[in-house]
């Protein structure tokens, strides 16, 4: 998961309390992770984004152009020329992952990471899935990962909750137990 500074976090709500009175914020969701993918996959642009020896001017002028031919909403290209002024484009993946942890917050999503020792298939991931959001009360978004290093059974980490039903997670729930009764 990708950190987010304070001032990226502020900056996403801003713009987060300005798509909702709008009421664009799954409009302006999509956008932004739309440029974030199209900014990340072509290394000339992600280099223009975070290279500090261009001047802010030349990099807002360069972006109203680049925008105004885009399909992005308005008060998304203003966003974006905003942060190309005040020198803060850098921030933008930044922003983009605290915008989406807002927007999940106000849809009363949480997401996490599952990992097991192979790939799951569709449907225990589904049956993960409802047994998660029964424990956390949320809807769950999971993302599914191998890991061979794993000795049986699976690692969920969502939010705050970490659900280790690992061989090895229990053993040492095990030993613990032991450890307990003992003194």
């Amino acid at each position: 998961m990708v950190k987010v500074s304070e001032c990226a976090r502020r900056y996403a709500s801003a713009l987060f309390d300005l798509a909702k009175e709008a009421q664009t914020q799954d409009v302006v969701l999509n956008q932004l992770r739309a440029l974030r993918e199209s900014f990340s996959k072509q290394e000339e642009i992600k280099g223009f984004i975070e290279t500090p020896l261009l001047q802010p001017n030349v990099k807002e002028k360069a972006l109203q152009q680049a925008l105004s031919k885009s399909e992005v909403g308005e008060e998304l290209k203003s966003f974006i020329t905003l942060l190309a002024k005040k020198n803060r484009l850098p921030l933008f993946y930044e922003i983009t992952t605290a915008y989406e942890q807002i927007s999940d917050l106000a849809h009363g999503v949480t997401r996490g990471t599952v990992t097991s020792t192979e790939a799951l298939s569709p449907a225990e991931r589904e049956e993960i899935q409802d047994i998660i959001s029964k424990k956390t009360g949320k809807r769950v978004i999971l993302t599914f990962e191998e890991d061979e290093s794993l000795v049986g059974g699976l690692v969920a980490h969502v939010g705050s909750y970490t659900f280790d039903d690992t061989i090895n997670g229990h053993l040492k729930r095990l030993k613990e137990d032991l450890n307990r009764s003992l003194h």
